[in-house]
């Protein structure tokens, strides 16, 4: 059954959605333009009118990590002391994760990134800044005297680590627990581990 007619924004959204249910659900494998016009209700020609190529789809559901992080630079920006700042930056991760739990198919899909320079390129911009604003935060941090270490690359490997680490154990689980919850006690133990006042 043919879907009715959306304004163009609502039909380009709807299909970042279902590619990425359908990625998260039944694998890359799956993923192709016909299966997605089909879960839709659309045309495979509708579907190219939105998007080029299922690269293109990708790259696209890429750019919502960019929204992510213009919030979290937002809010982090705001928090007064690292530890807050730190926080913020951790927590904001696990919120959007938990709410858009889709989106850890693209993250976590290494050998369709691997293999394909257009996406790999587009996540690794979106990574870069993310990345780059973490190692400035802990840069700081190291010369003010209130972080342990002297690498802040090594540093911001741990912190990006342990969100990775676990929002792809809460992914493995089925979603079994609240991803902010243990958010909070992965945040406590990274802020005892590396703040001097701690």
């Amino acid at each position: 059954m043919k879907q009715k007619r959306l304004p163009q924004d609502e039909r380009r959204s709807q299909i970042i959605e279902v590619a990425m249910k359908i990625i998260n659900e039944e694998g890359y494998g799956a993923f192709t333009t016909r299966r997605l016009a089909e879960k839709i209700g659309i045309s495979e020609p509708a579907l190219y009118r939105h998007y080029k190529s299922k690269d293109d789809i990708i790259v696209h559901i890429l750019g919502k990590m960019k929204e992510l992080w213009i919030s979290i630079k937002s809010e982090t920006d705001k928090a007064q002391d690292l530890e807050e700042k730190l926080c913020h930056f951790v927590m904001m991760h696990f919120r959007y994760i938990e709410q858009n739990p889709d989106i850890l198919a693209i993250l976590f899909a290494d050998e369709y990134l691997r293999l394909n320079e257009n996406v790999r390129t587009e996540l690794f911009k979106v990574t870069d800044i993310r990345f780059a604003y973490l190692h400035k935060l802990l840069d700081e941090g190291i010369k003010s005297g209130k972080i342990k270490g002297s690498n802040p690359d090594a540093l911001a490997i741990i912190v990006v680590g342990a969100i990775r680490t676990t929002a792809l154990n809460w992914r493995n689980s089925n979603y079994a627990y609240p991803l902010t919850e243990l958010g909070e006690d992965i945040c406590l133990n990274l802020t005892n581990m590396m703040l001097y006042n701690k």
